[in-house]
């Protein structure tokens, strides 16, 4: 017999959600029937084709350009969602800027600042947006980070990866210790080499199969690549009421990377 995953009433807002993993964990959630939410930054046609699939496939999608440093975007996102859904069930960040994998002492000081700019105070107003109206429906909801397995073994020329996504697994604790009194859950799912998204980018672009093929055999026991289903299956069950007593954790999917 097989796990029917369960959740609860409400609209899904996956942020990035036209990136290579958002896109999947978008589709999973209106596979499962819920209401799915996209924001994007710059990718408007992605954005709009996965809405498409989703309602070809019968499911409910709307996507909206939303630039998360921008607090007051970020603001009215949700009052326009909590007034035309009505409830929030779950939240996901599966957003995060485009940048060049590069050694600290040479990463441009303009580079650095974008990158935390974009990824943490991104995070930070979403997940902030997100506390105040699962407090404010009264009966909680449900917040996951994807963020990077990296941030459990140190990574060479990808700590602008790695830092930022350590800062908001920090974030996404602190909501779970503070919050858990309003039933509000909040974890991390932290992605290895995928092929989806940077991962996918930094392995075809900055990687030749030699290299590719050493960090397959050499770095990750089961030694393959993931997918980025692999991301949005673990996203969907930490959402579900089967997880309903997991939070404050940041779960690993990475074929064994961080071992």
């Amino acid at each position: 017999m097989g796990l029917h995953l369960e959740f609860e009433a409400g609209a899904v807002i996956v942020a990035g959600g036209s990136g290579g993993i958002g896109e999947a964990i978008a589709l999973a959630f209106a596979k499962a029937g819920m209401p799915v939410v996209i924001t994007y930054h710059s990718n408007e046609a992605k954005a709009a084709a996965i809405k498409a699939a989703i309602e070809a496939a019968g499911g409910r999608c709307e996507c909206h350009r939303v630039d998360l440093a921008d607090v007051a975007q970020v603001n009215a996102l949700f009052a326009d969602m909590t007034s035309r859904h009505g409830r929030i069930a779950d939240v996901v960040y599966a957003a995060g800027p485009h940048f060049d994998f590069n050694f600290i002492g040479a990463i441009p000081d303009e580079q650095w600042h974008h990158v935390v700019n974009a990824d943490i105070n991104g995070a930070f107003h979403l997940i902030q947006g997100a506390v105040r109206v699962f407090r404010k429906q009264g009966d909680g909801g449900n917040l996951v980070a994807v963020i990077t397995s990296a941030i459990e073994r140190v990574p060479i020329a990808d700590i602008m990866s790695a830092a930022p996504k350590a800062a908001i697994q920090m974030l996404m604790r602190g909501v779970a210790k503070e919050a858990g009194r309003f039933n509000i859950r909040a974890n991390c799912v932290g992605p290895g080499w995928i092929n989806a998204g940077l991962g996918k980018k930094g392995l075809e672009e900055k990687l030749d199969e030699k290299s590719r093929e050493a960090i397959r055999t050499k770095t990750i026991p089961l030694q393959r690549f993931g997918e980025a289903d692999d991301i949005a299956n673990a996203v969907l069950f930490l959402c579900s009421r089967q997880a309903s007593f997991i939070t404050g954790q940041s779960l690993a999917v990475d074929g064994g990377l961080q071992l």
